[in-house]
């Protein structure tokens, strides 16, 4: 973190200190000055991790509602695994007290990302208990006022950087540590980085488009000359025409990717699984010989975090990039640029029945949150609606996106026959559902319950459907997919977060003249969760090109054994990387697992440690979640050379008691994960002595389990390996703890 060494020591010091009382620490700062970047080395500082009981994040933005400032404060706690989706329909007081039950008696580390108002913090003080235990609460803020109205530490203000900071930032990005700049571009490359004022946003993206363009002496000039007009321009508009700067220079294929991030509101946490698909639906991934457009979108994501436009939030188990963000004065960029160019309109439903003409001829509509004005005259109607004017001015719209139907129903632009995408928090109607016909890709964040499920069941009716990404349902009944979802050739993924569905068999060739190939999915990459799936060699004939599959068996012992479902057949499926798998019944001893599987999920299924060579053996397995009771048995000891390529091990509710291995038999794991193992008595010692382990986490484990990774912890460090990060949380008595203080009842 070039230029912040003393910044990070200062406020280390402070959150470290002996003070018990609660203290609210600020970083103030200009937009784009780092005060994120240097709040998130704070918070994944391995001494603060230790430090503290319980940390959190929460972005607040200009725009914030406090219901999901509490909500996001919970699920970020993680003190209880998905309870932030059960408590989605608490009110703001509610959540504000399961938040204070959370964080009573804990030492907890809070972060409050980008404040714009001190009346936030208002708003939730009460629910910030003062445990007189060293308590912490860090803000980054842009505005001194907002900063000095906490009135407790005095708040740290970010200095620009110095020309050496700036040209050791600028070098590293552009050459890497290993190669230093040319001598013929050295003094041009110093004069850019003066231009940039000492700014580590506009020294990142600019150094992100030289890192990637020609080191030729003339096209460097032509930069230079570029940032000096910008700088001439002053104040906040500098900062701005560096950055579009480095958009005006991106390559054409990657012009569209980047306007698109403007879909998402302010600082959003942007899941890259779902932003790959709405890329491909869009068609503004162009494909590429021997490579999927999946492949073709992940290579232009990579692209733009290269260049500093986008920044990586998560890695996956497999270090693979989960989320990303972007900062927000790019994302004022994207949406500038976008509305510029009519590649999009952002707008409330509230605004565009106000102003119905704002989205003639616009190809995609982001309904953003309403303001708290709009809000409450929404409120009055049940139902959101665009009025008729909105509706005839939607007739070109192709992309419709929703974020603030708060699962409320939603009546369509349904004029809009042209519609491609659909990404709603709620459901629409069966009958709008019928008249989009061209439609590419359906989005629905929120649950859906059980007289709801005939609109999924008609889905098979657009012919060129790719991507049907459901959140789940609340039903009795397990959804049946129609048998004309075998006819639909150009979907590539189908997936119920929460919930299943019963996948038909195909229907017979003799129906077409024979013709196998009518009736095959050769797109279909993502399928998930089916209920009590068959895994017969016709049905896996037709999905040759799968990626992800997710399967739930229930009940199979009434009427038919294993062998009706034939699970040896998985091992055809050699495409696979991506297996989840949950039965209430006991695993078969002739499954077939693919031997191209990278990631494995298994819950329930109660098989014995000795079952695990069959899964240990798999040669390109990296991540591997054992989760409640997927394996049962005292003693577990893995053979020598199998597991050779993982990097992640999650272990979670078994009675575990000895564990017997050393560093040959996981020779290349990165991170160890155990949850509730209550009697295993200890981690083997020769763990600690795998030369890639990073992290060892254990949550409501046995006090022995506890301090064995304590000890490995402290012998790492004495052979000089501080690397190794521990974190142990013992078992969450917060649900028990009767004290409520008066001002929240």
């Amino acid at each position: 973190m070039v230029g912040f060494d003393e910044d990070l020591d200062q406020m280390m010091d402070t959150l470290n200190g002996d003070e018990s009382n609660l203290q609210i620490l600020s970083v103030v700062g200009m937009g784009g000055i780092g005060k994120t970047t240097l709040a998130r080395h704070i918070f994944n500082n391995p001494l603060i991790e230790n430090h503290f009981d319980l940390r959190a994040w929460v972005t607040i933005s200009q725009e914030y509602s406090v219901h999901e400032i509490l909500l996001g404060l919970i699920k970020d706690t993680r003190v209880v695994a998905g309870e932030g989706e059960q408590l989605t329909g608490c009110n703001v007081d509610e959540l504000g007290l399961r938040l204070y039950k959370i964080l009573f008696g804990r030492r907890y580390l809070i972060v409050m990302d980008d404040m714009w108002s001190i009346e936030v913090w208002n708003a939730i003080k009460r629910f910030f208990p003062d445990n007189d235990n060293g308590c912490r609460i860090l803000v980054t803020t842009r505005l001194s006022n907002v900063a000095d109205d906490f009135h407790s530490c005095t708040p740290h203000r970010l200095p620009l950087l110095d020309e050496v900071q700036s040209w050791g930032l600028f070098s590293d990005n552009v050459f890497g540590k290993s190669e230093s700049c040319p001598l013929e571009l050295e003094e041009i490359g110093k004069t850019i980085v003066r231009n940039c004022g000492g700014l580590p946003l506009a020294i990142a993206a600019i150094s992100g488009l030289l890192a990637k363009s020609s080191r030729a002496v003339e096209y460097w000039e032509s930069v230079a000359n570029g940032t000096y007009e910008a700088l001439n321009m002053g104040g906040d508009g500098f900062c701005f025409e560096i950055l579009s700067l480095s958009y005006r220079h991106l390559p054409i294929h990657l012009k569209p990717c980047f306007l698109y991030m403007a879909i998402y509101p302010e600082d959003s946490n942007i899941k890259i699984s779902m932003l790959v698909q709405l890329w491909v639906a869009e068609g503004i991934v162009k494909p590429i010989r021997d490579r999927s457009l999946e492949e073709v979108a992940e290579d232009n994501l990579k692209d733009l975090i290269d260049r500093n436009l986008i920044q990586v939030r998560d890695y996956g188990s497999r270090n693979n990039i989960k989320s990303c963000t972007v900062h927000d004065l790019l994302r004022e960029l994207c949406l500038k640029e976008a509305q510029k160019e009519k590649f999009l309109c952002v707008a409330t439903i509230h605004s565009l029945n106000r102003d119905p003409r704002s989205i003639d001829n616009i190809r995609r509509v982001i309904v953003k949150r309403s303001s708290e004005e709009e809000e409450f005259q929404e409120r009055s109607s049940d139902e959101e609606v665009f009025d008729a004017d909105a509706m005839n001015l939607a007739s070109c719209t192709r992309s419709f996106i929703c974020w603030n139907s708060e699962d409320k129903p939603m009546s369509l632009p349904v004029r809009s026959r042209l519609l491609r995408v659909l990404s709603i928090d709620g459901i629409c109607s069966h009958e709008e559902i019928l008249q989009l016909v061209n439609l590419r890709c359906i989005h629905s964040r929120a649950p859906f319950y059980g007289y709801e499920l005939h609109t999924l069941e008609s889905l098979w009716l657009p012919w060129n459907l790719q991507t049907v990404n459901f959140n789940g349902a609340f039903s009795s009944r397990t959804m049946s997919l129609p048998t004309e979802i075998w006819e639909m050739p150009h979907l590539r993924h189908l997936k119920t977060v929460n919930g299943d569905f019963y996948l038909p068999d195909p229907p017979s060739t003799n129906s077409k003249n024979g013709r196998r190939d009518i009736f095959e999915l050769k797109n279909l990459q993502t399928l998930s969760t089916i209920r009590n799936f068959r895994c017969t060699n016709e049905v896996l004939r037709r999905i040759p090109n799968l990626k992800k599959l997710g399967i739930t068996y229930w009940g199979i012992s009434g009427g038919f054994g294993w062998d009706y479902y034939e699970l040896y057949n998985l091992a055809h499926l050699c495409t696979l990387e991506s297996f989840i798998l949950y039965s209430l019944e006991k695993l078969p001893q002739n499954f077939g697992f693919p031997r191209s599987l990278k990631k494995l999920t298994l819950e329930y299924c109660k098989v014995s440690w000795g079952y695990l060579t069959v899964v240990g053996s798999l040669p390109h397995l990296e991540a591997l979640n054992l989760m409640r009771y997927a394996v049962m048995g005292r003693e577990w000891n893995p053979v020598e050379g199998q597991f050779q390529k993982l990097k992640s091990l999650r272990i979670d509710c078994t009675n575990l008691e000895e564990w017997v291995a050393d560093s040959s038999h996981f020779p290349n794991l990165e991170k160890l994960e155990l949850i509730s193992l209550r009697h295993l008595k200890e981690i083997p010692y020769g763990i600690g002595e795998i030369g890639t382990l990073r992290s060892i986490s254990l949550l409501r484990c046995s006090s022995s389990a506890n301090a064995s990774a304590e000890k490995i912890q402290e012998e790492q460090q004495q052979l000089g390996n501080s690397d190794l990060q521990v974190r142990v949380e013992i078992e969450d008595d917060v649900r028990r703890q009767d004290f409520i203080p008066r001002y929240l009842i």
